[in-house]
């Protein structure tokens, strides 16, 4: 076990409260097939995965921490929808090689090599969701820190460095949630 599983499994240990999903996914709703397969990447106890698989899609979620995967697994299992749970370091190795889906999320997790390969791992029209705070957000809120933080406009840059993706949403703003985040929808082209 690496230290940033151990701290995960302690952050998920010490607040097992699943968390309702993200705004993002009601508002974006209308840019995802009507079915096929979805990975929440670096999805902890399934917030999102969840919502995703209430609506029928073939839901994975992937994590570094087992309890946090541990709780999603219990959370499907009480709401009665089939949830598949991955155990990987995506730091370390990105996504598996694999695999493709219709459907990637990757929210309140800032890695930039994922959002650089989308179009290895999403399936041809496959459809990536991206969310994540600003710098901006640090006006109003200690966290995340700065070194998880997009920079200012930094989103419009990575939307336009994205090889075979369309566009289908990009902006920055103040949200619901409070925070100052960074929105990005795109498809494979291919």
């Amino acid at each position: 076990m690496n230290n940033s599983e151990e701290l995960w499994d302690k952050r998920y240990s010490d607040n097992p409260l699943l968390n309702p999903p993200s705004e993002f996914l009601e508002v974006f709703e209308q840019y995802l097939p009507t079915h096929g397969t979805c990975i929440d990447i670096a999805g902890g106890n399934g917030r999102n995965a969840l919502w995703f698989a209430k609506k029928g899609y073939s839901t994975s979620v992937i994590d570094i921490s087992s309890v946090a995967l541990n709780q999603a697994a219990k959370s499907a299992q009480s709401q009665n929808v089939e949830l598949e749970c991955i155990h990987w370091d995506i730091e370390k190795h990105l996504l598996p090689p694999e695999r493709k889906w219709d459907i990637a999320l990757l929210t309140l997790f800032l890695n930039r090599g994922i959002l650089q390969t989308a179009n290895e791992y999403l399936a041809p029209q496959g459809v990536l969701l991206f969310a994540q705070p600003t710098e901006k957000n640090l006006e109003r809120h200690q966290h995340p820190s700065e070194r998880f933080l997009l920079g200012s406009s930094e989103i419009f840059e990575i939307s336009e460095s994205l090889s075979s993706m369309e566009i289908l949403h990009v902006d920055e703003g103040w949200r619901e949630s409070g925070r100052h985040e960074a929105w990005l929808v795109c498809k494979k082209m291919i």
